[in-house]
Order: C-alpha cells, then structure tokens, then sequence
C-alpha cells in the first residue's frame, strides 16, 4: 500500500541567515560565520538568566570546578531515560515547537540512556580527563586552567575528525609535554609556546588538516597569553576570534569550561537530523549555523546543551547518514524519513506484531550493545 504524505501543519520560522559557501573552513583565511550583532538580539533573554561569575569560577579549586560544570553540563545518560512533559517544553520567544520534536525526542532520548556511543567514550567532553587519567593524572590532580585549554585544544583538533583519532592526537600532545619537555601537568599553555611548530604537526598526524590544526594551535597559544590573561575567552566574541576556531567549537568550548550555555553546539550529525526531521527548514538551513539559529528561536534553553550529545550518539549508532539502522529504532513507527523495508525485513517488526513487546526491547538492546546485525547487513 503506497504511503499518503501529509501536508506539513507547522510553518518554519523565518530566520535571517547569510548565504556561506559550503567547504572546508580550512580552506578559508578568516571565515567566521556568526552575526554577533543579531546574536546578541536572538539570544537576550537567555543571556538574562545564564550570566556566570567569571571572577568566581576562576578561584575554584579542582574537585568544586569539576562539580560545578557538571551541574552545568550533565552527560550522565541515566537522565534521558526520563521523558520530557509538554509542561517543560517552554521557550522565552513564544514560538511554535515542532509537533514531531518531543515525541521523536523522547524516544531518541530512551535510546541513548541505554547504549555508549564513540562520542559518550572519546568525545571532546571526555578528552581531557580521560587522557590526563591514561598517563596517570586523576582528575582532582587537574588545574582547571589547564583543563579549560586542553578542553579547547581537544574541539580544535576534533574538526572533521573522528573522536578516536582526535583523541589519539591530543594523547600525543599530552605524553610529548611530560616526557620530552618534562611537564607534570601534561598539556600547558607554556609546553603549547615551548613545541616547535613542525613537531606539533607530527604529534597530530591522525588527525585531518594537521598542519593547519598545528598552526592554529600555536597561533592560539600565543593570542591567549597577549590578550586573554593566559586563560581561555569567557564569551563567544573572545572564542571566535582565535584561529580556527568556529561557533561549534566556541559554543561547546564555553559550556564545558565556564558552564556558559551562550549557544547550540550544532555539528553535522545534529544538522542533518534535524533537517531529515523538518525541526528546522530543509531549505534554508543550508548550513549547521543556519541550524544553530533556528534551533534557538523555538528549542527550551534547559535543552540546548544536552541536544547536541544525545543526537550526536545517534547519528553515530544508529541513524548513520550512511547505513542507517531504522529496524534498530524505537523511533521507526513516527519517523517521517524511516526506510519501511528495512522495518519490515527486521526481526523487530516481526516480534512486535506477535505482541512481545518486552522481546523486541530485549533484542534491540542486545543487538546494539553486542553489535549483532541483521541479515540483510549480514549480506552487505
């Protein structure tokens, strides 16, 4: 029986983005694609009530600086096992939310609690901590200062490149300092000015546009000592204005070192879902900044930092922009882009009209965990 496509109820929302040519930022001499000056008029009423003392957080000592990003910045999966009621979907703006969001959402939500993705283990969030531990730092041991550049070093090295190659990099880095150059702490802003350039680039040969990354990294190193007090920026002006560095990496650079929730970190996984989902025009948002900006006309402030993990582990699971695994979906019967063969050769699908309900969670949840696939993918 041939599917009957509804006209689409909600309207977009008309969001004034600038037309960018879509290629390699590393391309680009000084391409920085946000409108600051729009920004500072979308995003007022947030700034309103996510104002963070600066001054304070840089007298923390490390286990209170930890604790306090954390309760900025939670990335325990054990939270998104709870479903979102339609009584916290509440924005400032007013504007209308996406009917399909929380639905979806929730769903995707459940499906992350219960299963570690490449960006849950070796994700920016994670880098620092996780290599710091592997050569024998424990986090308590770890200056937040120093944190707070690793944790910038880490997004830079992360652009267009996968997380276990980007964490090999930044543990390259990290063992250089304490070996050669006899660094306790690992990766410093003085060990960063202290490694020549070209070895630099050896030490993050894993990772895509390493010349450039190494580049950028010593012309950083330097900016942060002239004209940030040898600390990372606290706002996206200061973020933006290092070299090679985009509003991705600020965003999510500013959540996770000062718990400032100042943006969406919108990367390629987040984009294309939400525009394989219309929660934002397909048409228009032609870019993950253009993204970014309608996400946060009508997206709860409580949900800008979290979204960014929970779709990012799917897109690497389960819904791959390659390959996407709609038999192992829980989302797969209110999808508006699931594939129905895929669904229906499935022993998902088969399972659930015999009504074992609790089989087909079982099964899908060892499938994921245990990498068991089914025999279409088998065949392939």
């Amino acid at each position: 029986m041939r599917e009957i496509s509804r006209p689409r109820k909600r309207k977009h929302i008309a969001v004034d983005v600038e037309e960018v040519e879509v290629r390699s930022k590393y391309f680009k001499k000084d391409d920085k694609t946000v409108d600051l000056s729009k920004e500072n008029k979308i995003n007022k009423d947030v700034q309103n009530y996510d104002e963070v003392n600066i001054n304070w957080i840089k007298t923390l000592k490390p286990i209170e600086y930890f604790g306090w990003i954390e309760s900025k910045t939670c990335d325990d999966p054990r939270t998104w096992g709870r479903p979102i009621t339609k009584e916290e979907m509440i924005n400032d703006s007013g504007a209308e939310i996406p009917e399909s969001f929380l639905p979806i959402y929730n769903r995707v939500r459940l499906m992350r609690s219960k299963v570690n993705t490449p960006v849950d283990a070796m994700g920016c969030s994670m880098i620092p901590v996780l290599v710091s531990n592997k050569c024998g730092i424990p986090r308590e041991k770890i200056d937040p200062r120093n944190f707070r550049l690793q944790f910038l070093i880490g997004t830079m090295l992360s652009a267009q490149t996968r997380d276990e190659r980007m964490a090999q990099a930044a543990l390259n880095i990290t063992e250089y300092c304490l070996n050669t150059l006899k660094i306790a702490e690992g990766i410093t802003l003085d060990g960063l000015l202290k490694i020549d350039e070209p070895i630099l680039a050896n030490l993050i040969r894993c990772v895509s546009f390493y010349t450039r990354k190494a580049n950028f990294i010593k012309r950083t190193a330097q900016l942060l000592v002239e004209n940030f007090d040898s600390d990372i920026p606290y706002d996206i002006e200061g973020i933006l204005s290092l070299p090679g560095v985009g509003p991705k990496m600020g965003y999510l650079t500013l959540q996770k070192g000062w718990g400032l929730i100042a943006g969406i970190c919108v990367d390629v996984h987040v984009h294309r879902l939400c525009k394989m989902w219309n929660w934002v025009d397909p048409i228009k948002c032609k870019t993950a900044e253009h993204t970014r900006k309608e996400l946060q006309v009508w997206l709860p402030h409580s949900l800008w930092y979290e979204i960014n993990t929970v779709l990012v582990g799917f897109g690497q699971l389960i819904c791959m922009a390659r390959g996407k695994r709609c038999d192992l979906c829980l989302a797969n019967d209110i999808c508006n882009a699931r594939n129905l063969k895929l669904i229906k050769s499935s022993k998902f699908h088969q399972l659930e009209h015999r009504g074992d309900i609790a089989k087909v969670y079982s099964h899908w949840l060892d499938t994921l965990t245990n990498g068991i696939t089914t025999e279409r993918h088998k065949k392939k």
